[in-house]
């Protein structure tokens, strides 16, 4: 097992970041943060990835990618709630759309979720990456193609996102469209207690960790639905706008490229259809069902934000308290013990 003395200071960096998130994983907290990037050369990438072990995605271990183009190793923790009612409409949508196909093309198609690829090529190549959603295709050789993809980004900067884009249309000839899907939160979060002392975090009377509870949650400004969200007098969620893209390759280039305006859909701008197509997905030409519309809406993507909203207050929140017992077990509040 590699130490923080064989390795580099990038090395040291991002094995650090996996470490101290998994134990905060394991005591029940969420994690320092939602993703991680480090610059560095891909044997070193290769080297931890080996070392740190982290095998398929759970509660406590990290999904761990590189980019082999941008020399960038990722740390990404399991999605939270709004990423997961972001991508399950894309996943309920594919379930309607292929119900009608011949039986032997449904046994050619799939979509999963939080499933790692390595089969890039090109700039790519190296490269390795775990999309939010994916849609998978067997060709008549056995070949089975990645050929769709929905990227989602709370932590993540646009920018981010869109490199990730790049790597999955870019890095594999078989991606058809990309859908990324943007978070912004105003303010950025940041924890709404780190300047206090924990003596004044008590005395805000927050419930015991275990009984917090989406129900307490309320809206900073009533008259405002999509505004921030309060807890106990702080502000734990700030005000959200959510927006889609879709890309495709340019078949001049071969390059990445934007399909379309953005479409913000959250809070609602009226736009509610999609207009796909199963061809969108899979390589399926008209004969075959790629003119199947898939029924994917706007209204379905903004279904249940609010409930995903409120309880992401309540598990930054719950963070705080943990972390507060954990640092400080002096206190005899039984609001804040394990």
């Amino acid at each position: 097992m590699l130490t923080p003395s064989d390795l580099t200071k990038y090395e040291a960096r991002f094995k650090e970041s996996v470490l101290a998130n998994k134990e905060r994983r394991e005591r029940n907290f969420i994690p320092l943060r939602d993703v991680e990037r480090v610059r560095m050369p891909a044997s070193y990438f290769r080297k931890l990835d080996e070392a740190l072990g982290c095998g398929e995605p759970d509660s406590r271990w990290p999904s761990i990618s590189f980019n082999s183009r941008t020399c960038t190793g990722v740390i990404q923790w399991m999605p939270s709630g709004i990423h997961q009612t972001l991508t399950s409409p894309f996943i309920a949508s594919n379930a309607i759309a292929t119900q009608d196909l011949r039986p032997d093309i449904v046994r050619q198609i799939q979509v999963v979720g939080s499933q790692r690829v390595g089969a890039f090529r090109g700039a790519y190549e190296g490269s390795k990456k775990e999309a939010d959603v994916l849609f998978k295709y067997r060709q008549q050789n056995r070949h089975i193609s990645d050929t769709a993809v929905v990227e989602v980004g709370l932590s993540e900067t646009y920018e981010e996102l869109i490199e990730d884009v790049k790597l999955w249309i870019e890095g594999n000839s078989d991606i058809r469209t990309a859908f990324l899907i943007k978070i912004e939160e105003d303010p950025r979060y940041r924890s709404p207690t780190s300047k206090l002392e924990n003596d004044q975090i008590v005395a805000l009377g927050f419930p015991h960790h275990r009984d917090l509870d989406p129900c307490m949650v309320a809206l900073e400004d009533p008259t405002d639905s999509f505004g921030p969200l309060q807890l106990n007098g702080l502000t734990w969620v700030g005000k959200m706008s959510i927006f889609l893209e879709i890309w495709n390759r340019d078949e001049t280039t071969g390059d990445a490229k934007q399909a379309g305006p953005r479409m913000y859909f959250y809070p609602n701008d009226g736009v509610t259809e999609l207009n796909l197509k199963l061809s969108d997905f899979y390589p399926l030409d008209a004969t075959n069902g790629g003119n199947i519309r898939f029924p994917l809406t706007f209204d379905q993507l903004r279904h249940h934000l609010e409930m995903a909203r409120e309880e992401l207050a309540v598990e930054r929140c719950r963070d705080v308290l943990l972390e507060l017992a954990k640092r400080d077990h002096n206190i005899n509040d039984g609001n804040f013990s394990f």
